[in-house]
């Protein structure tokens, strides 16, 4: 097998271990919770957020670009990144849709393990654990960060003004 087949390979069988591990989800999700929290002076995001996380940090265009936008820039600034490559922002909706199930069983597994709860009255997420168990792989804690800075430019906006920068509808 050469390197390229090797390569194409290990970046075939990352995006299937990504998509199809929702325990991962429940992690990012928390991240996402704890770093909205932080933005909006401790307001719980409402639960429709929740879905967007799993899209953007399973999509490797995007996820790279978080990593590579500064947390001050915000979410505006993180989609007009996209202006020459829309295709990225324009099929998050459908990826959103795609990623239901495995949104929904995240969430559940994060609501499970006491990560996070829902309040069903409001539809607001609050997370109740504060840290990381002391063994959680370095590769988790780097995506939880991309997790947590979108939470936290999610935080300083709008449901409606993240569903107009991120042109979805939820």
């Amino acid at each position: 097998m050469e390197t390229s087949e090797l390569v194409n390979n290990q970046h075939t069988v990352d995006e299937i271990y990504l998509v199809q591990n929702p325990a991962l989800g429940a992690t990012l999700m928390w991240e996402f919770v704890r770093g909205y929290k932080r933005q909006s002076q401790g307001q719980a995001p409402a639960l429709p957020l929740l879905f967007i996380v799993l899209p953007i940090l399973f999509s490797e265009v995007l996820r790279t670009t978080i990593s590579t936008t500064n947390p001050s820039s915000g979410l505006r600034l993180f989609t007009a990144k996209f202006s020459k490559k829309q295709e990225a922002i324009l099929t998050l909706q459908r990826r959103m849709l795609m990623l239901r199930p495995t949104s929904l069983s995240s969430l559940t597994i994060a609501i499970d393990c006491g990560l996070l709860k829902v309040d069903y009255a409001t539809a607001l997420v609050d997370c109740t654990i504060k840290r990381y168990p002391h063994n959680t792989r370095e590769k988790i804690r780097e995506l939880g960060k991309l997790a947590d800075k979108l939470g936290g430019w999610c935080g300083a906006l709008t449901l409606q003004e993240v569903q107009a920068a991120l042109r979805v509808g939820f």
